[in-house]
């Protein structure tokens, strides 16, 4: 199906954003997936949901009006930023059009050319939930800035499949990198705190099969890191509400049993 053919006129895709402060890697952002969304059956949008206070807004709307109109921009003011980079996905999932919609960071630390193959599984209706995973043997992690975020990022892990049964059906569920049928959150009471919105979503989202696709995590592109001690709060306060949901949950843990482990290689 040529690219122009939109269902019900609408794109089959919407890629969903967060920005914060990202100026210098919007054009490079925009321009590989691009490239990569090229042969995509069925159309594409981007939509950018933005919460800085640099030039990121004016960058997005440029590209918006001057290059591509399939790009769209929702700038979040100070005082609007609720739930932090979780709660700008969400109001992205809201102005979405897509059937499926993927979620990546704007750093470029996710690769813009995975995001085929990251969507692939869901357009194909293999399952209705796919997740970019750093780990196992086709993975890689070498975007992790020293050895203390690599050890952060493993804890995290073994502490989210441990507290939140339902996402040990997910290699990396701390990925900011996923795809899922709209119909996942349609419904969905999402609570976002912070920047793992995944962990949400597995957790309180109508998904029912899951797939891990291994990428390789690379350097940030340009700008600093986002990451701060107040978030590794943040998360480990969500992470406990999560875990007080499932113990209230009549069977907090058969959407991961029913799923069984991941088939992306050994981890």
């Amino acid at each position: 199906m040529p690219d122009e053919v939109l269902e019900n006129g609408l794109p089959i895709l919407s890629v969903v954003i967060p920005t914060r402060n990202e100026a210098g890697n919007i054009e490079p952002l925009v321009r590989r997936l691009g490239s990569a969304l090229e042969d995509l059956g069925g159309g594409w949008e981007l939509v950018f949901v933005d919460d800085s206070d640099d030039t990121t807004p004016g960058t997005v709307e440029h590209l918006a009006g001057e290059t591509d109109q399939r790009i769209t921009l929702l700038h979040r003011g100070p005082g609007q930023r609720d739930g932090g980079l979780g709660g700008a996905v969400k109001l992205g999932f809201s102005k979405a059009s897509g059937r499926v919609i993927a979620v990546m960071d704007a750093d470029l630390q996710h690769p813009p050319e995975i995001v085929p193959a990251l969507v692939s599984p869901v357009l194909s209706g293999q399952c209705d939930l796919a997740v970019g995973n750093r780990y196992g043997f086709l993975g890689g992690r070498d975007g992790l800035a020293g050895p203390l975020r690599h050890v952060i990022a493993i804890s995290c892990r073994f502490l989210a499949h441990r507290l939140v049964p339902t996402s040990r059906a997910i290699s990396d569920p701390m990925s900011g990198l996923f795809a899922l049928e709209r119909s996942v959150v349609d419904r969905a009471q999402l609570r976002p705190e912070g920047y793992k919105i995944l962990l949400e979503i597995v957790a309180r989202g109508d998904w029912h099969s899951a797939s891990n696709v291994p990428y390789r995590f690379d350097e940030r592109y340009s700008g600093q890191s986002k990451a701060r001690f107040r978030e590794g709060l943040v998360f480990l306060r969500h992470l406990w509400h999560l875990w007080l949901v499932g113990r209230s949950a009549e069977e907090p843990s058969a959407k991961a049993s029913a799923l069984g482990p991941a088939e992306d290689g050994p981890n």
